[in-house]
């Protein structure tokens, strides 16, 4: 878990930003080594009391034709969740005020929501 993590962050090159917005983040990256395309959602929430925002990244694999489908705009970030549904995904969750994220796989379908 902890390999595909890292692996996410350096073994992996940005192929388009579908939404980029400071606290919400939608991209379609693809594997160096394998070119297997993921979509990655990274929400957001700010703490204005202890300054120390909730990060939340979901790291789910597409196919290529969904890759396309979500740069041209024919499938939208909220929809993305709902890919999940029968595969396995990779999340990172660091709720305010943790020290590190969590980070764990997942199957199902999962919520995208906005942060701020």
């Amino acid at each position: 878990m902890a390999q595909a993590h890292h692996h996410n962050r350096d073994g992996v090159r940005l192929e388009s930003y579908i939404q980029d917005d400071s606290h919400f983040i939608v991209s379609v990256k693809r594997c160096v080594l394998c070119s297997q395309a993921f979509v990655s959602v990274f929400t957001e929430f700010v703490d204005w009391a202890g300054s120390n925002d909730a990060q939340y990244r979901t790291v789910l694999p597409i196919t290529d034709a969904e890759a396309e489908d979500l740069v041209a705009g024919r499938l939208t970030p909220h929809q993305v969740g709902a890919l999940g549904a029968d595969r396995r995904h990779l999340h990172s969750d660091r709720p305010t005020g943790a020290e590190e994220a969590t980070v764990y796989w997942r199957s199902g379908a999962f919520a995208v929501v906005e942060g701020h």
